[in-house]
Parts: structure tokens; C-alpha cells; sequence
């Protein structure tokens, strides 16, 4: 094991359960070494988190989902923040600002996709809450090809 791994679980949570939210948390769930649990997982389609949990269900000892924490609709995001240390963030870009700053707010670190927004309202948001996340000190990262 490398010498600054943690024996520290990271509880993640991911919202937006389609194909790019599945992809972020397979890879998630691939990098060795790690200690990494999915605990929780949003999407607003119930379907999207059934088939992005039957996508890794060869990882079932990287993932810990029951009913209780599988929420769907417009506010499911919400509910993913209580359970998890880290949140994958994959909706559509439109709703991204609003996601971001809620998981900030909650203090939780955030790995989300691209583009972070699409407007300048959620643009300002987005500043807003890097420089938040900063004051807390949370990890914000954000997918690049």
C-alpha cells in the first residue's frame, strides 16, 4: 500500500444516475488502492439509478446502496448529501450551480462533470461556491478531457 494511503473510508454519493454518472462511478470504484464506498445515488428517473447500480454490481463490496438510499426526483439531490463524504455531481449542466453549492453548503467534497453551467447566473453561483468550498476546505474537482 502507498505510503499516504488512508484506511479511512470515502463515502460517495453520486446524482445524475445516467450514462456519465454511471461512467464516474465505475472509474471511481477503479482506482486501486483506494477506500471508497458508494452509499447513496440520485437521479430524477428512478430507472437511471437501478441500471447504473446493476453496472457495478461486480463491486459489491465498493458499493452499499439499499432502498432507503436511492432517491429519485427534482429534489433527490438533497437527500444524497446526508449520506455520503463526497458527491459525484452528473446531471445536466443546467442544474449543476444549484447541486454544487447545496453539496458545499453541506460541506462535502465534489467531483463534477463539465460544463459546470450554462448561463452567467450560474456561472456567478459557481464562483461563489469555489470560493466557499476554499473558506471550508473542500476538494473541488472538475472532469477535463
Amino acid at each position: 500500500m502507498r505510503q499516504d494511503s488512508s484506511d479511512d473510508l470515502i463515502r460517495v454519493g453520486v446524482v445524475g444516475a445516467g450514462g456519465r454518472g454511471c461512467g464516474a462511478m465505475m472509474q471511481t470504484l477503479s482506482v486501486p488502492q483506494s477506500n471508497v464506498k458508494v452509499t447513496a445515488i440520485a437521479d430524477a428517473f428512478r430507472g437511471c439509478s437501478d441500471q447504473a447500480l446493476k453496472s457495478v454490481q461486480d463491486k459489491k463490496d465498493m458499493v452499499d446502496v439499499p432502498e432507503e438510499r436511492r432517491f429519485e426526483g427534482r429534489d433527490a439531490y438533497r437527500r444524497v448529501l446526508d449520506h455520503c463524504d463526497m458527491v459525484i455531481l452528473a446531471t445536466p449542466p443546467g442544474f449543476r450551480p444549484v447541486h454544487f453549492r447545496a453539496a458545499v453548503e453541506a460541506g462535502k467534497h465534489v467531483f463534477m462533470e463539465k460544463p459546470v453551467c450554462v448561463d452567467s447566473y450560474g456561472a456567478r453561483l459557481c464562483l461563489e461556491t469555489a470560493k466557499l468550498a476554499d473558506d471550508k476546505g473542500l476538494k473541488v474537482v472538475v472532469g477535463l478531457q
